[in-house]
Order: C-alpha cells, then sequence, then structure tokens
C-alpha cells in the first residue's frame, strides 16, 4: 500500500484528495460513518479514512467484522491514510511506500484547538513531539521506502511537490494532484505567541521543534549532530509525556470504577 502518514491536522487529508486526483487507486470514504455533521467543519472536502488508520496488522486486517482481507499483493498501489501511531503499529508487508507530511508545530496547535481535537491525554505541541520522533524512529529502524515532505512546502509549490512524490511513486497525473492542492489550501496563518501554545514546553525544545521542521521544509538530511539533539530532546521530554500517560490511566480507571 502506499501509505500516507502525518500526525491529524497535518495535510494528510489533502494528500490523500491529491493521490486520488492523481488517478491511485485508494481505501477509505470521504465522511466515514457519522462523521459528515460532526467534523464536516474541519474538513469539508473529506476525510478518506477508514479502520486501517490506527495500523495495518491483525487487529484490523481481516477485517474484524466482515471478515474482508486486503492481501498485500493486491493494494500495492492503493493510498489509505494510516496516522503515524498507527503507521508504528502496521505489519511492514503492507507498506510499500510511504508518503508523509509534516505541519510546524505552531500551526499544528493551532489547528487542533480549532477545530476542538485537544485530547485529554497530553497538550498539542506535546503530542506534535511524540508523532514527529516516532516517525523518523520508525523509519530508522524498518527502513521501508519513504518521502517526507512538509506542508507548507507543498503549499508554496504545488506543483513541484506533487510532481516530485508522483514521480518516485511512479505513476499518477500530476497536475491534476497540484489542481487539488490550489483549490483547497488553506490561507489563515497562526499569529499567537509561543507561550499561548506551547503548554509550558521550554524555549530551548520549541528550538528543536523548528529545527526539525526546518530540515523537513527544505529537505535536507539530518545530521548526526542534529539526530543526537533529537534524542536528547525525547529523552528531556520522556517525563512529562509518562506523567501525562498515567494521568489518563488513572482518569479511565475511576471512569470503570465509578460505572460499576
Amino acid at each position: 500500500m502506499i501509505i500516507v502518514t502525518g500526525s491529524k491536522r497535518s495535510g494528510t487529508s489533502m494528500w490523500m484528495h491529491v493521490l486520488i486526483a492523481a488517478g491511485l487507486p485508494f481505501i477509505g470514504d470521504r465522511f466515514p460513518a457519522g462523521w459528515g455533521e460532526l467534523l464536516r467543519h474541519a474538513n469539508p472536502d473529506g476525510f478518506f479514512e477508514s479502520e486501517l488508520m490506527s495500523g495495518i496488522n491483525y487487529r484490523s486486517n481481516p477485517h474484524p467484522l466482515t471478515g474482508a482481507y486486503l492481501h498485500p499483493d493486491h493494494t500495492r498501489t492503493h493510498a489509505v491514510k494510516v496516522f503515524i501511531p498507527g503507521l508504528v503499529r502496521s505489519d511492514v508487508a503492507f507498506i510499500d511506500r510511504c508518503v508523509a507530511t509534516v505541519r510546524g508545530w505552531r500551526e499544528y496547535v493551532a489547528s487542533v484547538r480549532r477545530v476542538g481535537l485537544e485530547g485529554p491525554s497530553m497538550p498539542p505541541a506535546l503530542e506534535w513531539w511524540c508523532n514527529q520522533y516516532a516517525l523518523i524512529r520508525d523509519l530508522a529502524i524498518r527502513g521501508y521506502p519513504a518521502h517526507v515532505v512538509s506542508y507548507d512546502s507543498f503549499l508554496r509549490d504545488p506543483a513541484r511537490v506533487a510532481a516530485d512524490t508522483l514521480d518516485w511513486i511512479g505513476f499518477g497525473d500530476a497536475r491534476a494532484a497540484a489542481e487539488v492542492v490550489r483549490a483547497h489550501a488553506p490561507q489563515t496563518r497562526v499569529r499567537s505567541p509561543d507561550a499561548a501554545l506551547a503548554d509550558g514546553i521550554a524555549p530551548r525544545h520549541l528550538e528543536i521543534f523548528d529545527e526539525l521542521h526546518e530540515f523537513i521544509d527544505q529537505g535536507r538530511p539530518l545530521t548526526a549532530r542534529f539526530i543526537a539533539a533529537l534524542n536528547e530532546t525525547d529523552e528531556a521530554l520522556r517525563p512529562m509525556v509518562l506523567e501525562r500517560q498515567a494521568q489518563l490511566d488513572a482518569s479511565t480507571v475511576a471512569d470503570i470504577v465509578g460505572r460499576r
């Protein structure tokens, strides 16, 4: 499968529209059951999501209800959206190619808050970090073919980015793909100060967030020095992540006990 991945609100739906416009077969629905009215305002053009967005593995394939099985040999050119946490849980046999999109942390936080998708476990800025670090780690460990681009670079030059990506995939109408970006790209930009978006993450760590996005936005390979900085940043932020997860686990247990 050609997996479109990223964090939520990072351009994964736009990439699905792009690849479908380019002529790729796909897996997913424009508006999964019940989503049309609930989240249409977040993405009026549709999401193209499926049961596979949380991972392609024994839990999702065969389908737990219908028993339908998607064979790797029959779906190698199909585009499917799988968010980063699902990507790292996906069987590598299904990852023929991976198109990953990364949005800057400020734009991500503002977008998540604007559409009401802020989760109970982690603040959006910390969730952004966990997703990007997990993506880089998975790419380094499992080594499947991946094409990583920034959301901003696609908006700046959709014709070039679409052409480069489809050339890497091996087929597809680049002109039709670029037109989708021009027609549906958002025009608003974040203007909030960092302190209002960072949820307590130290400025020195936010600098690493920015540098990571800059590497991806400019299409530069990560250096050994910067990879070391990423690992140090993750080690520094890990206690905050574990604390948030523990709070969520405790809240879940309390809810279960309270219902008994």
